[in-house]
């Protein structure tokens, strides 16, 4: 009898995972013959080099043999690796979205550079946007002591509306710097 993997009893994570969302093609591929089955279009909720998460209520069985699609841009080729079923997290589970955990087993020849290089690019945007917002930060504080200040020294009036300003066009923005530095977590 084949063991069932759910999250509760393979719950290892030794690399930092990307939470990504793009979309994946996947196809069931037959285990005798190796041909094609039905292909599936989802999206990911996180990724590695060597697996990712597909949120899915369709749950397919822990070994199932796969090729992948995996689009990174629109105006690049997609991707191509082989990989299997490794562990799902189904509905009912508190916490998790349900979905299959996807190990890649296989890469085309210089298909691992163009992951790598993109995850990389993912992990820079990450410490990039933390810096951002922790000087957005540093501006909502020096904002507040300007407050306390424009009763005491003139100036502090017209520095105070400047940062408001400034603050004011940041918040427009701010949304995209917590979507970053939600991208990279450890699971």
């Amino acid at each position: 009898m084949k063991l069932k993997r759910t999250i509760k009893n393979s719950n290892r994570r030794f690399k930092k995972r990307l939470a990504i969302s793009t979309k994946v093609k996947i196809y069931r591929v037959d285990k005798k013959s190796h041909r094609l089955l039905k292909a599936y279009l989802l999206e990911t909720r996180d990724m590695t080099q060597k697996g990712l998460f597909l949120r899915t209520p369709r749950i397919m069985p822990i070994g199932t043999p796969l090729r992948i699609e995996i689009t990174l841009s629109p105006d690049v080729p997609p991707i191509v690796a082989e990989g299997k079923v490794a562990w799902f997290a189904r509905p009912t589970q508190v916490g998790y979205f349900p979905g299959m955990g996807v190990q890649i087993t296989k890469l085309k020849r210089g298909e691992g550079k163009r992951m790598k290089d993109f995850l990389g690019e993912k992990f820079l945007n990450y410490h990039h946007a933390l810096e951002l917002k922790k000087m957005y930060a540093q501006l909502k504080d020096m904002a507040a002591e300007l407050y306390d200040m424009r009763q005491s020294h003139k100036q502090a009036a017209h520095f105070k509306k400047v940062i408001d300003y400034a603050i004011k066009d940041i918040d427009n923005i701010a949304h995209i710097l917590d979507r970053e530095v939600w991208e990279v977590k450890s699971l």
